[in-house]
This record gives C-alpha cells, sequence and structure tokens, in this order.
C-alpha cells in the first residue's frame, strides 16, 4: 500500500477498502487518531501524558524544555512551552520528526488496547488526516498534501496487525506442545 523511504513516501497502491478521514481529536469514532488524544505512553520507563507529548520533547530534547512538556497538564499548555522554546528544538530534527512520530503513534496504540482495536478494524482502509491546515502531517484539504500521518498510521497498523497474527501462532504453537505433565520424564543415563 505505501513505503517509507527516507524522507519520502511511495504509494505502491491504493486500497479499495474506502478511506477513513479524521483530524479533530473530538470526533467519534476517528478522532482518537490525532496524535492530540489524552492516551498515556510510556518509553524507556519514562510516563507521558500522550504521544503528543513524547513527540514534542523529543523534538526538544536536551533542552530545560523537554521536562517542562513533559509535565505540562493540559495541551494548551503544551504549545505554550513549545512557543516559547521555539528554534530550541535539535538540529536534526527536520530529519529525524517522522521516525519520532512513527514511534510515538506505535506506542500509543500499543498501549492502549481500546484504540488499537479500532486502528486494526479499519482493516485495509486508506487513514487521511484530512485538514486544510497542513500539507505535511495532512492532506491539505483536497488530497494535495502529502498525509504523513495518515501513512503513519497505515504503516503502525500493519505493524500490529503482524504483531497479532505473530503472537496468536505463537499461542497455538504452545498450545500444542506437549505440557510438563503430559510428557514423558527425561532421564539421562551414564555413557559406558
Amino acid at each position: 500500500l505505501y513505503r517509507i523511504d527516507s524522507s519520502r513516501i511511495i504509494f505502491l497502491r491504493m486500497s479499495r477498502g474506502g478511506v477513513i478521514r479524521f483530524h479533530e481529536v473530538n470526533e467519534v469514532p476517528y478522532g482518537v487518531f490525532s496524535i492530540l488524544s489524552p492516551h498515556p505512553i510510556v518509553v524507556r520507563h519514562i510516563s507521558y501524558p500522550s504521544a503528543y507529548h513524547y513527540f514534542l520533547c523529543q523534538k526538544f530534547r536536551g533542552t530545560d524544555y523537554e521536562h517542562t512538556i513533559r509535565q505540562a497538564n493540559s495541551l494548551w499548555e503544551v504549545d505554550r512551552f513549545v512557543r516559547r522554546a521555539e528554534g530550541l528544538q535539535r538540529p536534526e530534527w527536520d530529519s529525524s520528526k517522522m521516525e519520532v512520530m512513527l514511534l510515538s503513534v506505535y506506542y500509543k496504540f500499543k498501549q492502549n488496547p481500546e484504540i488499537q482495536a479500532l486502528l486494526l478494524s479499519t482493516s485495509s482502509k486508506v487513514i487521511v488526516n484530512h485538514t486544510s491546515a497542513d500539507f505535511f502531517w495532512g492532506d491539505g484539504g483536497d488530497g494535495s498534501g502529502k498525509n504523513i500521518m495518515g501513512v503513519i498510521l497505515m504503516a503502525v497498523r500493519k505493524r500490529l496487525s503482524n504483531d497479532d497474527k505473530l503472537k496468536k501462532r505463537t499461542e497455538t504453537a504452545q498450545k500444542s506442545t506437549p505440557t510438563s505433565g503430559n510428557a514423558a520424564p527425561l532421564s539421562v543415563s551414564p555413557v559406558r
């Protein structure tokens, strides 16, 4: 369906399963796809109130604002700190922000089963961050944008689906393997 290759997005083919559009965090049911949704995540034993908090902490990693943003109690407060920190982002931010967003979104859906189920239920549908205000993370409102957030959500969906399939195969294999109670006892005979 798509591939993230360095800083380019390559659409290999479009899904025939339909399109899901989202943008505002309060849209039911797909508002949870927004990076602003209040689903906490834990990364390297550090808790963040949302994936958005983590994403922006990474943008300002190594500055005083990193801790301040993580502690912010509201999105309004986060945005206020970000405006103050403008110009202090890490030098390689533009080249790493897609990878950071991918990790943020993966942790968000991996660690919150109720929204993971919703994402997986979208099956092969194309997911579009539909907004005229953003041509990078969104579709630009008319499809001329890059829709990076939609592409990331579809990549995370594929990864979680593969994780789920692997987990089911592992559980099936474990069920078919004899347990210690059913297996013949092991014995070691001395070699003569």
